[in-house]
């Protein structure tokens, strides 16, 4: 591959930097992975920390075998590093390049700009052959504390006084709605629901915070009692060696990964082993339950979680509390976290979210720069421990036990050809999660596929609304999005309808056949991502359509050479010892 990447400009202005970056690759797969966006990811070094940040590109075309991009964007040079942030330590910039299935780090280029700007006030530099480091002044960076304590005082203060005479105004508001909720007044367009009370109300509280930009809200009030109380047991409570508090906001019940560790942990004598499982945040949250939270942070040793957890990052656990971040997928497959930084939803670089992570736990060695840029956090810290959960798939007694509860409950799929269709939702995020059922119908596929061929329906759990079954083909069909481990379904599967669903590195493992009907591929790219080349490696058929699909099955064209690659890139292990690695990281955090 002949790729050019070339600085155009860099712009320093305090602390902040902007980048424009141009560059061209020459490769004769560009063609047949036109779907596939070069990624630019900048890459931070400290003496203490590694970071790796996505650059994000606006413009990618391909033209003749060629592919041009360009983008410019701006980064905030005082939070690259969270946990030596004040400590404004020397670091390097280089840059590390990605396109389908090549990766390089710290390329060889010449970083000096075209076009170069700095103010000089907060940061020094050195141009170093193919990287860029920066010497950070920290006494200009935290200038004049006493006018910066002064500007926030009189800030304050007016916010207050404009909240204060808001309230004042508040009955003129409420007459100005009753206005125009009667039509005297013309209501304006955007306020249009058609419950007039709804209408009346809304406009009454836009009117009111034109006038108060000072944000009194009741998740903002629990926010600062939910840092207070930990920082009160922090104070009176030390730190327990014995203690391990799991953390959830995805279940309500030790499954999945935790109960595997816990399986483990509980024989382990002397541990004081806790859990916090519900889908609260903060603003959802009893006091009762702000207390319980913020004392188990302030006196465990370790913390562990499965899920992004938000309260967390609202507080600063103390030095010997360790974090571990149990994700509860595997590989790295959708991009999340940071990498999504131009994507809708994106985390923005500015928050503290993921960053706080001392561990993470992922499945192979490959993940380990994936997670690294996801989450912020330095490519050590995360451990190829493999994933608990996926012990079972070694466990012959487990799987025979799945099997016969399975046939138990619907003995009419013994002896079938089982077709699990598991596809992933649409949107951002869980209230709006959806899946267009009208790209999968049923009844069509039942009439294409002999009689021997039955269906398991398992939808994703944030997808509330899905395709009913045809009454004619309930007795090859069975909805259960609602119940059942999707891993104890693999036992039973004989071939895989899937889209962008992590299912697939679970599937891997266990060697089964997979379909990817990806209608909306290139769509799925530009609002969300992965973290490979997808129609590279994708481990098995890729179809566009829903007659494609009934081809790939009708003929077993499943392209199964392609999955022993992919569960060798992703997993490390497979041995069924997970779990044990996982136990061991948290007892050597113990002591």
């Amino acid at each position: 591959m002949q790729y050019d990447i070339k600085i155009r400009e860099m712009v320093i202005q305090k602390n902040r930097m902007t980048l424009t970056i141009t560059g061209t690759i020459i490769d004769e797969s560009i063609n047949s992975h036109f779907l596939s966006k070069p990624k630019v990811i900048l890459h931070f070094i400290n003496e203490k920390e590694d970071r790796r940040i996505p650059f994000v590109l606006s413009n990618v075309t391909y033209i003749d075998g060629k592919c041009f991009f360009s983008g410019k964007y701006t980064y905030q040079l005082n939070l690259l590093f969270w946990k030596t942030r004040k400590d404004y330590l020397p670091f390097d910039m280089y840059i590390n390049f990605n396109f389908a299935d090549y990766y390089q780090e710290k390329i060889s280029i010449d970083i000096m700009p075209e076009l170069f700007e700095t103010d000089d006030k907060c940061y020094g530099y050195k141009f170093e052959g193919n990287h860029f480091k920066f010497l950070p002044d920290k006494t200009k960076i935290l200038r004049s504390p006493a006018l910066r304590f002064a500007v926030q005082f009189v800030n304050f203060w007016l916010k207050f006084f404009e909240y204060v005479f808001a309230i004042i105004m508040l009955p003129l508001f409420m007459i100005d709605g009753l206005l125009r909720i009667t039509d005297i007044i013309q209501m304006p367009a955007r306020f249009c629901d058609e419950s007039p009370l709804k209408r009346y109300l809304a406009y009454v509280f836009w009117k009111f915070s034109k006038v108060a930009t000072l944000k009194v809200a009741l998740w903002t009030a629990k926010r600062y009692i939910f840092k207070r109380c930990y920082g009160f047991y922090k104070l009176f409570n030390k730190v327990h060696n014995n203690r391990i508090t799991f953390i959830s906001l995805r279940r309500d019940d030790i499954s999945g990964n935790f109960a595997f560790v816990y399986d483990k942990l509980k024989n382990v004598d002397g541990l004081d082993i806790n859990f916090i499982l519900n889908d609260h945040t903060i603003a959802d949250m009893s006091f009762k339950e702000i207390r319980s939270f913020t004392k188990a942070c302030a006196t465990s040793k370790v913390v562990v979680l499965d899920e992004f957890t938000p309260q967390i990052h609202y507080i600063d656990l103390r030095p010997q509390t360790k974090l571990i971040q149990l994700w509860h997928a595997c590989g790295a497959f959708k991009t999340f976290g940071f990498t999504r930084l131009s994507k809708p939803k994106g985390s923005p670089q500015t928050t503290r979210n993921h960053r706080s992570y001392d561990y993470v736990t992922v499945s192979s060695t490959y993940c380990k720069k994936c997670h690294s840029e996801g989450f912020g956090i330095a490519t050590d810290n995360v451990v190829a421990t493999g994933i608990p959960r996926t012990d079972v798939f070694f466990d012959d007694a487990y799987k025979k036990q799945a099997q016969e509860k399975f046939y138990k409950e619907h003995p009419n799929f013994k002896g079938k050809k089982i077709v699990l269709f598991a596809p992933t939702f649409r949107g951002m995020v869980k209230e709006t999660a959806f899946y267009p059922t009208e790209m999968f119908d049923l009844e069509t596929v039942c009439q294409k596929l002999p009689e021997d061929y039955v269906f398991i329906v398992k939808h994703h759990p944030f997808v509330n609304d899905v395709q009913p079954i045809p009454k004619k083909y309930k007795d090859r069909i069975i909805d259960l999005s609602e119940d059942s481990e999707l891993n104890d379904l693999l036992f039973v599967t004989d071939v895989i309808i899937t889209d962008y669903s992590s299912l697939v590195f679970e599937a891997s493992l266990l060697d089964i056949p997979m379909v990817f009907y990806v209608f909306d591929l290139e769509k799925y790219i530009n609002e969300r991502d992965f973290y490979f080349d997808f129609k590279l490696y994708a481990p098995g058929k890729i179809v566009y359509s829903l007659e494609q699909l009934i081809s790939a099955i009708s003929t077993n064209d499943f392209c199964t050479e392609r999955i022993k690659p992919f569960a060798d890139m992703f997993f490390d292990y497979r041995d069924g010892k997970s779990t044990e690695r996982v136990v061991k990281l948290i007892c050597d955090n113990l002591k």
